[in-house]
Formats: structure tokens, sequence, C-alpha cells
């Protein structure tokens, strides 16, 4: 969903939209399967600034990262985004940016597209690494079986006393 800020007047406007992001649009890597995401809160103009306060909740399985199991993960993350209309600077020219820009992002036409700023958010909120428990014994090295399983450690040779 886009919202069309060229019709936002003195007035906030509110949005509630639910999508599901599939695992390629969030980079793929530990993301297992798709993320249903609630995107919720409101937009007000000032200025030519553009100010986002919502909330952002999302589900989805992230793959562990030494035996690539599913683990569930969720977030429930508050958020607030400024955005600018990007300067007409000619095209592909470079702009420096003032010290108070580094945190705004820029928007390139009268619209904001929910659904990036869902992406965003979710990405925000991604753990730095996913381990379905703190003792995950992870991979076999030679035989790529998942050494949590009895089945798996059957297979490996004793430990020297």
């Amino acid at each position: 969903m886009k919202i069309d800020l060229s019709q936002l007047d003195t007035e906030p406007l509110a949005f509630d939209e639910r999508l599901s992001l599939e695992p390629e649009r969030l980079g793929g890597g530990t993301i297992a399967s798709p993320v249903a995401v609630r995107l919720e809160g409101e937009v007000r103009a000032s200025g030519g600034v553009y100010t986002v306060l919502g909330r952002c909740r999302a589900e989805g399985a992230l793959a562990c990262v030494r035996c690539l199991e599913p683990v569930a993960w969720s977030a429930d993350e508050s958020f607030s985004v400024e955005y600018r209309r990007a300067a007409d600077g000619g095209g592909d020219s470079e702009v420096g940016l003032e010290e108070d820009e580094l945190e705004v992002s820029f928007l390139d036409g009268d619209q904001l597209d929910l659904e990036e700023l869902a992406v965003e958010q979710v990405l925000l909120a991604l753990p730095m690494r996913t381990l379905c428990a703190e003792d995950c014994a992870g991979l076999c090295p030679r035989r790529g079986a998942n050494r949590n399983r009895p089945a798996a450690r059957r297979g490996q040779p004793e430990p020297a006393p």
C-alpha cells in the first residue's frame, strides 16, 4: 500500500496494514519463512517534513546459525521515521548531507510505500544471530546431519577420555 502525501493536510493520516514479506524480500539469509507483518501508525506533515510514528509487529521463522533448523521469531517495535523530499539536484549528482539529515529518509515522489517501510523495520528488528538453543551442537562436518538429533550423534566416534 502507498500513501499519497500530496493529499495530506494538517490532520494526521492513520494507517493499519497487514502484509507478508517473502524471505527474498528481506535478503534471504537466515529468514526461513515468510514474515507476517502488521504495520500501524500515522503520518504527519509539517513544513515539507513527513513524520511517521507507528508500531511494527512481525513474526516468522529464522534459521538457527548452527544447525539451520527453523526457530520461531517475533518482534513488536515502535518506530519514528522522518522523511523529506529529495532535493532536485539534476539527476545523478552527489549532494552532501548536513548533520541533521543523517537520521532522515528521502522520498522520491509524492508517495510513501508502506511495504518498503515494513521491510526496513523488520530488518532493524532482526537479531544479529539466531540459535535454537544455547547448547546447539550444529551440523556434522562430515555428513551434514543435525547433531542435536540422537540418530546423528550415533554415527560419531566417541570422544577420547
